[in-house]
């Protein structure tokens, strides 16, 4: 059986499979992909959610799996997979090298995650990257493409826990380039969290950005944090890290 939740104020179809599946399924949801590609003119990206790998009930459901597939994947841009599966993860992979869709996978409490990115008109997915040759008690990172709540539990959270273990007050530089694409909702909750749990952590902030409407947010709501906020454009990159290992 297959759920086919097709959104067009997105431009998503949300596909949740449920035990094997048949045919039948199969016709179903190319019928509902197709009608809506004929009525709108648009191709939707896909989020799939499963608790496991979906199989099928017979190889007739095999064949037209396949022929669907082979149809949709040159049109199809992005595909979402929401599950904790091992068995798709490693499916990720593979598909990766068949079809022309980016793939990508989100943990199962992660729709809103999915969803976000599989939205978004560009492929830019989320990264938080280290910068480097900067002392160890300033935490220094470069967000790029668009930030989603994984994001933050398996690096920046992290990266923060390692460098407190050894200091009493850190001291952190952020760079939000051309790259940054904003956060979807999970992690514009994970982030409003992050910033009330380390007030007192950080001694000193320095955001480094182009983008108007975050210098004016920063120098608002930095007039209301105990920690020494300043702002820097990009080009002077090199005088924050400067200012911040002072």
């Amino acid at each position: 059986m297959l759920t086919t939740d097709i959104r067009p104020r997105e431009n998503i179809a949300v596909i949740t499979p449920e035990g094997l599946l048949r045919a039948e399924d199969i016709d179903e949801l190319s019928r509902k992909i197709n009608d809506y590609i004929n009525e709108t003119d648009r191709v939707p990206n896909l989020v799939l959610q499963t608790k496991s790998a979906p199989f099928w009930a017979d190889f007739s459901a095999l064949k037209k799996h396949l022929k669907f597939v082979q149809g949709h994947h040159s049109l199809v841009r992005k595909v979402a997979i929401v599950s904790d599966s091992k068995l798709l993860w490693l499916a990720r992979l593979l598909v990766d090298h068949f079809v022309q869709a980016k793939v990508r996978r989100f943990n199962k409490d992660a729709t809103d995650d999915a969803v976000a990115w599989a939205q978004t008109e560009d492929d830019h997915p989320g990264a938080i990257i280290e910068l480097e040759g900067l002392p160890r008690d300033v935490v220094g990172i470069d967000i790029r493409g668009l930030i989603t709540s994984q994001d933050y539990s398996g690096m920046l959270v992290p990266l923060i826990e390692r460098r407190a273990k050894g200091h009493d007050k850190l001291k952190m530089i952020c760079v939000l380039g051309t790259w940054f694409d904003g956060y979807s909702p999970g992690a514009m909750w994970d982030d409003l969290r992050f910033g009330f749990s380390h007030l007192t952590t950080f001694s000193k902030l320095a955001l480094v950005t182009d983008q108007e409407w975050i210098r004016h947010s920063a120098k608002l709501f930095g007039m209301l944090m105990p920690t020494e906020v300043m702002v820097f454009d990009l080009a002077d990159l090199e005088e924050a890290k400067a200012w911040i290992s002072e």
